[in-house]
C-alpha cells in the first residue's frame, strides 16, 4: 500500500483508468474527501446536501477518470479539478432545488 502513497493524483487516477485498480482510486478520495465535503458544506450550508454532492463529484472523477488523466500534467493534483466540479455541483444543485420548489408552489 505505500508506494500508492507516493504517487501522484494523476498517476493514481491514470492506474485507475488503465486497470480499474480500486485501491488506486480510494487513495484519491482519501487524500481530498475532506476537502471536496468542506468546500460542498461552505456552499450549500446542510451536511446532508454536501455529502451528496461529494459522492457525486467522486462519482464523476470515476466517470471521466482517462480524459481529465490525459488532460493534467503527471506531478499534478486533482485539487483545482475536483474544487471547480464541487462548485458546479453544488450551483447546479441550488438551482434544481430552486426550480422544483417554484415548481411545488
Amino acid at each position: 500500500m505505500g508506494e500508492m502513497q507516493e504517487q501522484s493524483d494523476i498517476q493514481l487516477l491514470r492506474v485507475y483508468a488503465d486497470t480499474g485498480n480500486e485501491t488506486a482510486f480510494r487513495e484519491i478520495v482519501t487524500r481530498h474527501a475532506d476537502l471536496v465535503y468542506s468546500a460542498a458544506l461552505r456552499q450549500l450550508g446542510s451536511s446532508d446536501l454536501a455529502g451528496d454532492v461529494a459522492q457525486s463529484v467522486f462519482t464523476d472523477l470515476a466517470r471521466k477518470a482517462r480524459p481529465v488523466a490525459a488532460k493534467l500534467a503527471e506531478n499534478s493534483s486533482l485539487i483545482g479539478w475536483l474544487y471547480r466540479s464541487t462548485r458546479f455541483a453544488a450551483l447546479t444543485f441550488l438551482r434544481d432545488d430552486r426550480r422544483r420548489l417554484a415548481h411545488e408552489r
